[in-house]
């Protein structure tokens, strides 16, 4: 195990994690947390943020089909050690304060800042504000820093129906936030910086046209044209082998765009979702010049995947530390 400490450890108080393996300390100290099962119940508590789980939602959702017969039982086994955990000073027949029972249901009380996703999902928040303010180096380095919250893959070591679902979410949310980052480092010009990682993003997320599209735009930036259109191939080439697809409007409008001679290749700090400007050639001199603009989403749903999202590129930035 890494000897570099948890973000969330440095709070007072109770402090949860399930970015990476599921974890809870109490002022700075970490809980054990015993058998897996008990990590998955509390998993599953802390995904629902605040709302109450139904029993038998808690039951499917961590022992599937091989439950035994006696499942209100088992659960409230469950719910008691983690609420010896949670509060090991309360009274014995003392009404549970941070885990009580509501109807069939349990509810963990827990405000965003004492978890590692409520405080990656508040500085994500903060990065958006940032950047639409026009503060591009303060919105990368926001972001970038919340990836400290994510040591590894998301709920590492506890299985479950209801979890394997929560990993795909969380593997899907990561690598929107990686994205992110990315265009702002495109928009403080480390395009240069952003190429290997995008290489390697691209080969594992094949269809993922968003990355496509930044690849096209970094290399393009970099005076590297005929990498450029020699990246929109692949990405073609994969949507077409693959799934039977063309390459969609974003991808397309920037190929046009680097085929039109476009002289310069800049990212737009809009967190909107929107596409690639088509090139509008007008007369006169420079100032007057279109540029090709990347603007944050690709206006569709998510698209199939090769492989888990991957550590989250840390671009380099105007006044970072380091």
């Amino acid at each position: 195990m890494s000897n570099i400490r948890h973000p969330m450890s440095r709070r007072a108080g109770l402090a949860f994690a399930v970015l990476g393996e599921v974890r809870l300390w109490r002022d700075g100290v970490e809980v054990p947390l015993g058998p897996p099962r008990g990590r998955a119940l509390l998993a599953a508590l802390l995904l629902r943020e605040g709302a109450p789980v139904d029993r038998d939602h808690i039951l499917g959702g961590l022992w599937g089909d091989s439950f035994h017969v006696d499942g209100a039982n088992l659960v409230q086994v469950y719910v008691s050690k983690l609420r010896r955990l949670l509060e090991p000073d309360r009274a014995p027949r003392a009404a549970a304060s941070l885990l009580p029972r509501v109807g069939n249901a349990y509810r963990l009380a827990v405000e965003a800042d004492q978890w590692d996703l409520g405080c990656f999902q508040r500085a994500r928040t903060e990065a958006r504000e940032l950047r639409s303010a026009g503060r591009l180096a303060e919105a990368a380095r926001a972001l970038g820093d919340a990836f400290a919250l994510w040591p590894g893959p998301a709920l590492t070591g506890v299985e479950g129906p209801l979890l394997d679902v929560e990993r795909v979410r969380l593997a899907e949310l990561r690598l929107a936030a990686t994205e992110e980052h990315l265009e702002l480092a495109l928009e403080t010009g480390a395009e240069d910086d952003v190429i290997p990682a995008l290489l390697t993003l691209t080969r594992e997320h094949p269809y993922r046209e968003r990355l496509w599209a930044l690849l096209m735009v970094a290399l393009y930036r970099g005076s590297r044209q005929a990498d450029a259109l020699a990246a929109y191939r692949r990405a073609a080439r994969a949507l077409k082998d693959d799934l039977g697809l063309s390459p969609g409007p974003e991808l397309r409008r920037v190929e046009e765009a680097i085929l039109a001679g476009v002289p310069s290749a800049t990212l737009a700090a809009r967190p909107r979702a929107g596409s690639v400007r088509p090139p509008q050639h007008r007369s006169g001199g420079a100032p007057g010049r279109p540029r090709l603009t990347l603007v944050h989403g690709t206006g569709g749903g998510a698209t199939p995947s090769r492989g888990a999202a991957v550590p989250p590129y840390r671009a380099r930035r105007l006044g970072d530390r380091h």
